[in-house]
């Protein structure tokens, strides 16, 4: 008869050794897990806001010379100051940010762009020549600082609709404002 109390009492030992080392491993997993979680999401946010920031920048390098563009084609704000091979040398400043910074965007940046650009300009009009200004050169060539050979840089009978125009602008304006989160 002493022999089955000792037994169950063995297996009741048995179990609290167990438990009492498996506690420490379990809580111990647990903490690791939590802490490899905690790690990914401050990599996950310090990703974002980096790549928030190169947003930042390229909205900082971009949106001035768009906005030239823009009143340049629409003739307002500070149009009468800028000249057309400033244009061209506007997109191909453009072109080349729009390139290098298109992968941070979570949307087809660069096809809105392109079809901004494609309302601003002819482009590949011959090996070696700039593209040309897609806008109405009347009123233009009345402004005392105007040079002649400037006239070849415009198809006027090529122009966009204004209305066109301005939705491509607007259009490619909302996705950089969208990619910013604002």
């Amino acid at each position: 008869m002493n022999t089955e109390p000792k037994n169950v009492w063995d297996s009741l030992e048995i179990v609290k050794l167990i438990v009492s080392i498996l506690t420490p491993i379990i809580v111990g997993y647990i903490a690791y897990r939590l802490a490899k979680i905690g790690n990914d999401m401050e990599k996950k946010q310090w990703s974002g806001r980096m790549i928030i920031e190169k947003r930042l920048e390229f909205y900082d390098q971009v949106v001035p010379d768009l906005n030239d563009l823009y009143c340049y084609y629409n003739r307002f704000g500070n149009w009468k100051e800028l000249t057309p091979p400033e244009m061209v040398q506007k997109k191909r400043k453009l072109d080349k940010k729009f390139h290098v910074y298109s992968h941070i965007f979570k949307e087809d940046i660069l096809l809105e762009y392109k079809i901004f650009i494609q309302n601003c300009f002819i482009t590949y009009t011959g090996w070696g020549n700039d593209a040309k200004l897609r806008m109405n050169i009347d009123k233009r060539t009345d402004l005392p600082n105007w040079k002649i050979e400037w006239n070849e840089l415009f198809v006027s009978e090529e122009q966009v609709n204004e209305k066109f125009f301005n939705m491509s602008y607007s259009h490619l304006m909302d996705v950089i404002k969208r990619e910013l989160e604002i």
